[in-house]
């Protein structure tokens, strides 16, 4: 018998089979908007990473970048773009990568 979480919707399509596989979570880095790196152990798996911005819009100029993500075995790291537009708005955007295994 198989064993395992399963959700279904109201017309019996499944939404959500968790028995494939659950990410575990290592660490979370805020980045500040500039570059930077964080150490972890991300051997037991493979590494996965998500961003979440402090700010969506800040200006409607597009020239706010999120962070450039690197990530391997032994950690995550990051950067941001230049300001390649020319503009004076460039602002990049600060938040928190979550980083783990599944």
């Amino acid at each position: 018998m198989d064993a395992g979480f399963w959700v279904w919707d109201a017309a019996s399509r499944l939404i959500l089979d968790g028995t494939s596989r659950a990410g575990r979570i290592v660490g979370i880095a805020y980045t500040g908007g500039g570059a930077g790196s964080s150490a972890a152990d991300l051997s037991g798996g493979a590494p996965f990473w998500a961003f979440m911005p402090q700010w969506i819009f800040r200006r409607v100029a597009g020239a706010e970048p999120t962070p450039i993500v690197s990530i391997n075995a032994s950690g995550i790291s990051w950067y941001y773009s230049g300001n390649s537009s020319g503009s004076n708005a460039y602002s990049p955007v600060p938040g928190w990568l979550v980083f783990g295994v599944y």
